[in-house]
């Protein structure tokens, strides 16, 4: 049974297409979709969207997309997933149900592209491509190299007539696989401040927007916490993120250890989820300690905002950043540059303020939504005409785009 949505069916006599959300929760992957709703609807497409069981990310999913569906998700993507309950048994005995969900939803929905939003929907993407719908499936992550990571990306082929990478690091990884679906890349774009930052003249201010995991280097903007107020104690850290999103094991007691080495103890916050707009604006520095990364928004949306950012060179990050132009980069697993880094912020008001200024510029001139649903629009024009068009037509879409 598909639960109540907000309307009957969107609006006829234009392009439709329907999303496939892989979270509950708005984080960033989710989050750069919703935004560019407005944008597509200027070339004319309707957004829906399908999300796989109830969570806060139906509420922001409601108040920009014609129509929400969902189903409780039994699908997972590790055996340690699997084993979670209700258990391997009867996750197996619901999944054909949920996909048979999905199916009702694309019927009702008639959508003419069908948008996966990361690997992890590839499952429902597999009945999209069932009914004959054409599929692009866009990828916000980097994989290391490995056997899961050439199986998912080897279906992804499969499946897909259009693979969409967030940077030229994810489209990169995506060609490894390809063969002839043709990959575009789409890098996500940030909506201009809705507030001016703070005056920020209280305590000097260090924060991070993340998922508390390895892979987002919790860990590691820990230990530069600590190392930093060693020599300027004047420092407060602020965290902010839902914890035990990728369920690290053993990563709960090694941050309890970590939180407890920090002094003065009030100089570290842990804040939990919460809205980015909420912290922004009183920070000084933006940390990005991350192991992996495709194309952050975290960072994107600091830099907008005017605040310096120091993140480490993994995927993407280095096409948004440009070292000593419009932030600091630094080598992953290195706390103590990233300390040495916030020492020399806290101390050059001049060189804060002109990495604030450029990260700024550099986000309003490269990264806008506007750009982003430009690529995204041309994705789905080229996923249409390789299912659709004549063989000439066809062909051509895959060269310009490959």
């Amino acid at each position: 049974m598909l639960p109540s949505d907000q309307h009957s069916r969107p609006p006829p006599g234009l392009l439709r297409v329907l999303t496939l959300f892989h979270e509950t929760q708005p984080l960033g992957a989710s989050t750069s979709v919703l935004r560019v709703t407005d944008d597509l609807a200027s070339y004319g497409w309707t957004m829906s969207g399908w999300l796989p069981g109830a969570g806060p990310l139906r509420q922001a999913a409601e108040d920009r997309l014609a129509l929400v569906l969902e189903g409780e998700r039994p699908v997972a993507f590790s055996l340690r997933g699997w084993r979670e309950k209700p258990g391997i048994v009867v996750r197996g005995l619901r999944t054909p149900s949920y996909l048979r969900q999905v199916r009702a939803a694309l019927e009702r929905v008639r959508p003419h592209v069908v948008h996966a939003n990361t690997l992890l929907a590839l499952p429902e993407a597999a009945v999209a491509r069932s009914c004959g719908l054409p599929v692009v499936l866009q990828v916000h992550e980097v994989r290391t190299a490995g056997l899961k990571t050439t199986v998912a990306l080897t279906y992804a082929t499969a499946i897909a007539d259009v693979l969409v990478g967030v940077s030229d690091a994810a489209s990169a990884m995506l060609r490894s696989h390809s063969g002839s679906t043709p990959v575009l890349t789409v890098r996500n774009g940030v909506p201009e401040p809705t507030q001016q930052p703070g005056r920020r003249d209280g305590a000097f201010t260090i924060g991070t927007v993340a998922t508390v995991s390895r892979t987002k280097g919790t860990d590691v903007f820990l230990r530069a916490a600590r190392i930093a107020l060693e020599e300027r104690p004047e420092m407060r850290f602020e965290h902010a993120g839902a914890p035990d999103l990728h369920r690290d094991e053993g990563l709960d007691a090694e941050l309890a250890r970590l939180v407890a080495d920090v002094t003065p103890a009030s100089a570290l916050r842990m804040l939990g989820y919460v809205p980015a707009n909420g912290v922004l604006p009183r920070w000084n520095v933006f940390v990005c300690s991350s192991r992996s990364e495709a194309f952050p928004l975290a960072t994107l949306e600091a830099m907008a905002f005017g605040i310096p950012v120091i993140a480490t060179t993994v995927g993407g990050v280095p096409e948004q950043i440009r070292h000593l132009e419009s932030g600091i980069l630094v080598r992953p697993e290195d706390p103590e540059a990233i300390a040495a880094w916030l020492v020399r912020l806290f101390d050059d008001v001049e060189l804060r303020d002109r990495l604030g200024r450029a990260g700024a510029a550099r986000v309003r001139r490269e990264f806008t939504l506007a750009s982003q649903a430009d690529g995204l629009h041309r994705a789905y024009l080229t996923a249409l005409s390789r299912r659709f068009a004549p063989n000439s037509v066809r062909r051509q879409a895959t060269a310009e785009v490959t």
